[in-house]
């Protein structure tokens, strides 16, 4: 079976995700857009589709670091925020995370387990901006982590609007480079940022090019052997992908409930 390779991303693509952006924005009667913004690509592709979309006085950047967080983040935030013309804060969550994991760590917990703490600490931080600003939470996520689950549910999984969750990882990078993302942040090693030396293809154990492939063709019907000869990965390594994009499907679906409700 012939099976579509990943599409590369063209202007069309970018006019159709800044018309939504518009839309949504207003129709939901809102001011603007709140985005928490990282130093990674992610991030730095929706403030600046944010910023093209509604224009930069209406979207608000907030840069939310922990003890861990490298400065050189700090540095590129602030750059790229100044240099759009978007508001832009820092609001520092060591404290209350530390606190969080006071009244519930347990011995034996992973660090998955603080990092997602600190991840819906950065959510509570942009909704209460949001409603303040009379704003809608712009969310970062896309394809490839949607599927895989790899966000926090409630937390950077959490958002009003997900410009950029039809885009597989690649075709994030792509288009960072078609809107004026800084090359810097563009070849930077992606992470999530939840605990020092952490990033996402280490701990995936598949890098984002495999995965994407993999990805595109399991969506189109492929079995396992066709995923892993279109990506170039075990067929082991492909089932483990299958599963766990089943198992994580509760993190991006309404709530289970009865069907009578």
């Amino acid at each position: 079976m012939a099976f579509r390779a990943v599409r590369s991303i063209t202007d069309n693509d970018i006019s159709r995700i800044l018309a939504f952006i518009r839309e949504t924005v207003a129709g939901a009667h809102a001011e603007g857009a709140v985005v928490g913004i990282s130093g990674g690509i992610d991030s730095a592709v929706v403030v600046k589709l944010c910023a093209d979309a509604l224009g930069a006085d209406k979207v608000h950047a907030i840069f939310m670091p922990v003890d861990s967080t490298p400065k050189e983040d700090y540095r590129q935030t602030e750059s790229m925020c100044q240099a759009w013309g978007v508001m832009y804060d820092v609001i520092d969550i060591q404290s209350v995370s530390e606190e969080f994991g006071k009244m519930l760590s347990k011995p034996g917990d992973d660090p998955l387990q603080k990092g997602n703490m600190m991840s819906r600490c950065r959510m509570i931080v942009l909704f209460d901006a949001a409603r303040r600003e009379r704003s809608l939470v712009f969310g970062t996520t896309n394809r490839s982590e949607l599927l895989m689950g790899y966000m926090t549910k409630f937390g950077d999984g959490a958002e009003d609007a997900s410009p950029i969750c039809r885009l597989y990882k690649t075709q994030v990078w792509e288009m960072a480079r078609l809107i004026g993302v800084p090359e810097e942040i563009i070849s930077k090693v992606p992470t999530a940022g939840l605990w020092e030396g952490q990033t996402d293809e280490a701990e995936m154990g598949v890098t984002y090019l495999a995965l994407d492939k993999a990805l595109n063709v399991m969506e189109q019907g492929a079995t396992d052997a066709e995923m892993a000869a279109a990506a170039g990965i075990t067929e082991t390594k492909a089932a483990e992908i299958r599963s766990q994009v089943s198992r994580m499907m509760h993190k991006h679906s309404p709530a289970y409930a009865p069907d009578d409700c």
